[in-house]
């Protein structure tokens, strides 16, 4: 999917959004593109694991940690690019074993927040849905924050919510938050 810029003074500052495509061999700087990216959702308030006021050396490290599992092939990888910008990631975790490895849990959704609105989250989830299929994969699992529109978000994309873990997530002393678990049968 990509979205080429229209003609004319307003659109002409629109990026030229491309992808979602899956990542195989990470760039030797996938890492720091990944962590730019996830801090800057985490400083917008975004729900990505982190509270907006997480050190960046944090996030970072993870974002580390998150390639070099795209790298070891235990993770799948699949981004939106702006250029050589990066400007959207998700990622599938297969389940590991016998037991789980029909499904996958759906990570680090996430968009830059200029272009937040847009489309770009629903593009990345259903080729993050795709490709679960292409694996021949039986179910996807995701989790998000509550308090925020990503349940209903999941919700009106055929996602059912399969669980619900009251005050899960603690942003702050005096932000708590149900964490919500969404399931898609892909058969």
């Amino acid at each position: 999917m990509t979205c080429p810029a229209a003609s004319g003074d307003a659109a002409a500052a629109e990026p030229f959004i491309t992808g979602p495509h899956p990542v195989f061999e990470p760039h030797p700087d996938m890492a720091q593109a990944f962590g730019s990216l996830w801090t800057a959702v985490v400083r917008s308030g975004g729900a990505v694991g982190f509270p907006a006021d997480a050190p960046e050396e944090d996030i970072r490290a993870a974002a580390e940690q998150a390639v070099a599992e795209v790298a070891a092939r235990r993770r799948q990888m699949l981004i939106l690019g702006d250029g050589a910008a990066l400007a959207g990631t998700v990622f599938l975790r297969r389940g590991a074993g016998p037991v789980l490895a029909h499904r996958a849990e759906v990570l680090k959704l996430m968009v830059r927040p200029d272009l937040q609105g847009k489309g770009w989250g629903t593009a990345l989830l259903d080729a993050a849905v795709a490709q679960a299929r292409a694996l021949g994969l039986e179910q996807l699992l995701i989790s998000t924050r509550g308090g925020t529109s990503l349940p209903e978000f999941y919700a009106a994309r055929g996602w059912t919510e399969v669980g619900r873990f009251p005050g899960g997530l603690r942003l702050s002393a005096d932000d708590v938050r149900d964490e919500h678990w969404f399931q898609l049968r892909l058969s």
